[in-house]
């Protein structure tokens, strides 16, 4: 049925010569980049994903397949033909472009930010003289648009309800024509047609199913075969190929201790610019920073954000630990939820364009993060706070990111990998995801979702009850296996947030080792542990395309302060890919020949 929604294609031809047709150019002016969140739908349908706010559009849109269609490109950048001279990015659909309009963006909740192209009006370019194109007469009963001059009835097709039910001005725009009998060159029938600013519909009385009685012209189809025959963009792919952007790979590293006997930041940032890493993960303490006068020293960290900046190396920024003065160590209390918008904010605009990314706290459903002790005997102290709790702060602190850096991204606080439920424990990830996406909230303040996945002694392709791990121990639970993130994952997706990305900001596997709670490193060999990271990463990078944007190894150098202290079996230094010394691991040599794409 879908290869009769075609406009005839007569019209097309005698139109050739007088329409000015959207073109790639080699001398295109900057455009400005697309704002996040990030997020992806494939559709096999069509080997096309579609992304962002493309995407976010296409879901807003009431019958969205019917009235849009599937996506049938990649974004990219071309010239606008009702405005000349102008360029900006877009993503074709089967019956609709897309366009971003940076200039809407923060206004109105962005309803303008994604507009769809006037289609239907270069359609009906030459055509104005004709008598159903020409403006009528109001007829005084409120089916009369006097910015076209053009009525939208019920009669003799029920065009007006389609419009009305179906998106309305925001998709269809203003009716361009009357509505008359035209010719479909795909068979030969005659049907009622009208025109509108952004589409063509066609009336099929005859179609037994009422779904079906309007049909809409394939838009996109016909200027992508007219004007895009060579454009790659059109191109299907694969699943692993049709990310909505770059995918990120970084270390979890430690550039703190600038001038101390053991840190040397910058070839900290070389070394990982040499396995191929472009991002670094630096937690940061709040309490550390701000004075409850007010004072906020930023020395330190100025210096990292300008050595990782001059480097060519991108920030993810955890932010932790409330000072006392603001309820900490954990999470701070309500009342003081401004002063961390207020922290956070400055930071944003101190740094903007120099950090991209920030991520607020760390495996909140751990009662040692909300009140306890982190570092003692597994984590001890606290309570966990409510799921929407950490959501109310998160609110705080993405407006106030955003406030000041509109294209930093936010990253939601990875829950840490258990099935434990007990308050002065932990809460399972599972059950605290699932809060966090039932809450209205939090869609409409993450751009990313932080996960931390199990792994424990346990190779990344084994799961619990299927493909077990050697056992006896870290074994009969999903929550000791890396595969966890596909349960977490199947949270988000039945809470409606599948499309958004996540970033799994720690992942990795220890070594031998001397800290309680860890003894399962004491099984996994250097070899061992560089052949998991690099199946672990292919895994993230193509089996769980699109929906993974990041994966953050933990991590490069923390065995390097540790030997410097007297304990380089500390856990933290057998999860690293450098030895003490600075030499390269065989997890090093692994990351750095991983094929990044």
């Amino acid at each position: 049925m879908a290869r009769r929604i075609i406009v005839a294609l007569v019209l097309i031809t005698t139109l050739a010569s007088l329409v000015v047709m959207p073109r790639p150019s080699s001398a295109q002016p900057q455009v400005a980049d697309t704002f996040p969140p990030y997020q992806a739908r494939f559709f096999p349908e069509t080997g096309q994903t579609a992304v962002n706010w493309f995407l976010e559009t296409w879901k807003n849109t009431p019958n969205s397949l019917f009235v849009l269609g599937y996506p049938i490109s990649q974004p990219f950048i071309e010239e606008s033909f009702t405005n000349p001279g102008q360029f900006y990015r877009v993503q074709y659909f089967e019956r609709a472009v897309l366009e971003e309009h940076p200039e809407n963006f923060g206004q109105q909740g962005n309803r303008y930010y994604i507009l769809g192209r006037l289609m239907g009006k270069e359609l009906a370019r030459g055509r104005e003289n004709e008598p159903n194109f020409q403006p009528v007469g109001n007829p005084g009963d409120g089916t009369w648009f006097a910015e076209t001059g053009h009525t939208l009835r019920n009669g003799p097709a029920p065009f007006r309800d389609f419009w009305l039910n179906n998106g309305g001005l925001e998709v269809f725009g203003y009716p361009l024509s009357e509505q008359f009998q035209e010719v479909n060159s795909q068979d030969g029938q005659t049907y009622w047609v009208q025109y509108f600013e952004r589409q063509r519909m066609e009336w099929h009385p005859e179609q037994p199913d009422p779904r079906y009685r309007i049909l809409l012209g394939l838009l996109g189809n016909e200027y992508r075969d007219r004007v895009h025959r060579n454009n790659p963009a059109f191109r299907a792919r694969n699943v692993a190929d049709a990310l909505p952007r770059p995918f990120v790979y970084g270390f979890n590293a430690h550039l703190y201790g600038q001038g101390s006997a053991w840190q040397d930041r910058n070839r900290v940032l070389t070394l990982s610019k040499n396995a191929g890493i472009q991002w670094i993960r630096q937690q940061i303490r709040w309490r550390d920073l701000h004075d409850r006068s007010g004072a906020i020293y930023w020395a330190e960290l100025d210096d990292i954000v300008n050595d990782a900046s001059r480097q060519g190396v991108n920030l993810l920024i955890s932010v932790v630990s409330a000072p006392d003065w603001a309820g900490g160590p954990g999470m701070p209390r309500r009342e003081n939820f401004g002063d961390f918008g207020s922290f956070l904010s400055q930071m944003a605009a101190r740094y903007r364009g120099r950090v991209q990314a920030y991520q607020i706290w760390n495996e909140q459903n751990r009662a040692c993060e909300n009140g306890g002790d982190c570092a003692r005997d597994g984590g001890i102290g606290g309570r966990v706070a409510n799921a929407n709790y950490y959501v109310d702060m998160l609110e705080v602190a993405y407006q106030a990111i955003k406030a000041s850096d509109p294209m930093a991204i936010v990253v939601s606080g990875a829950p840490t990998s258990t099935d434990t439920n007990r308050q002065d424990i932990a809460i399972s990830d599972l059950e605290y995801v699932r809060q966090m996406a039932i809450n209205p909230k939090f869609r409409s303040n993450v751009d990313a979702i932080g996960l931390h996945p199990g792994g424990q002694y346990n190779p990344p392709d084994s799961r619990w009850p299927e493909r077990p791990g050697p056992g006896p121990n870290w074994r009969n639970s999903n929550e000791f296996y890396f595969r966890r993130i596909e349960d977490t994952r199947a949270v988000l997706a039945a809470n409606g947030m599948g499309d958004r990305q996540i970033w799994i900001t720690e992942f990795g596997w220890a070594t031998r080792n001397n800290t309680p709670g860890y003894e399962y490193g004491n099984s996994i060999s250097p070899e061992t542990q560089a052949a998991w990271i690099a199946r672990a990463m292919e895994i993230g990078r193509y089996e769980w395309a699109p929906w993974v944007g990041g994966m953050f190894i933990w991590n490069l150098n923390f065995a390097i302060p540790w030997r410097y202290f007297g304990n380089e079996l500390h856990e933290q230094a057998s999860f690293g890919v450098l030895n003490g010394d600075w030499s390269p691991r065989p997890a090093f040599n692994a990351i750095q020949q991983f094929q990044k794409r």
